[in-house]
């Protein structure tokens, strides 16, 4: 006995799990054709250069291509959540992608710094887990795992001196972190007030409404500062990726 075709719950029950969105996406695609088309093409290029290395490469190159291919990931995942009408929540993805490009951009010009990197990230495990013990690890995890809890809270890492502005400064894109990267936090990124502005409507006397809604405003802008990030990692890569002739660059 064939299943009856179920039935899509409307956006204002499930918001985004409605299949309304598809239509939604098929009319922003249909409006800005041209603009998605040239960043398939800029995603065509990323992805075939990256793809093109083969042989023998530096580790600092490897690492920066490894963060290059999460920046490449975090530029989809923009457009796929901003295409969507989730015009707001495409804003953490986006920033994500651009702390990625610095990553890759920084061991690509700087390979020294991977030290700094990792240290940095030895810096974090352990501050991690001296918190989790002062707020209350011993009750709420489970008793196997606080010794090895415990271990990594007794470690003494070196201080790195590492942070995101740190690798804008070694891939020299100050000025991308200072307008885009703090901008997408301010605007949407963190829990900022600014956040809130596509949640809610303020009437004329003074009461407001909320509301659970796609967005397209902001659609052409975000592809247009994906494009942005992708193209200056693909610059940088060309720059920085290990030839025939010189398989060890970067080493």
């Amino acid at each position: 006995m064939p299943h009856a075709q179920a039935v899509s719950a409307p956006f204002e029950t499930v918001g985004f799990f409605s299949s309304e969105i598809d239509d939604f996406r098929r009319s922003e695609r249909a409006r800005l054709a041209a603009e998605f088309e040239a960043l398939e093409r800029t995603i065509g290029t990323a992805i075939a250069e990256l793809q093109s290395v083969s042989g023998m490469a530096a580790p600092a190159y490897l690492v920066g291509a490894a963060f290059w291919l999460r920046c490449i990931e975090s530029c989809q995942g923009t457009v796929l959540l901003a295409e969507r009408g989730l015009a707001t929540a495409s804003l953490a993805t986006l920033r994500t992608a651009f702390e990625c490009l610095f990553a890759a951009c920084a061991l690509w010009c700087k390979p020294e710094v991977a030290d700094k990197m990792e240290a940095w990230h030895h810096e974090e495990r352990v501050k991690q887990a001296r918190q989790m013990l002062t707020e209350g690890a011993d009750t709420r995890v489970p008793s196997a795992r606080l010794p090895e809890l415990k271990a990594i809270a007794a470690e003494h890492p070196a201080a790195s001196g590492w942070s995101h502005w740190e690798a804008a400064c070694a891939a020299d894109l100050k000025f991308e972190y200072a307008t885009v990267y703090r901008g997408l936090g301010i605007a949407g990124a963190h829990a900022s007030p600014r956040s809130l502005d596509d949640f809610h409507e303020t009437q004329a006397d003074g009461s407001f409404d909320l509301h659970l809604r796609p967005r397209a405003e902001r659609l052409e802008w975000l592809l247009g500062v994906v494009a942005t990030c992708l193209n200056c990692g693909i610059s940088r890569h060309r720059a920085s990726a290990p030839t025939a002739q010189d398989p060890a660059r970067h080493a």
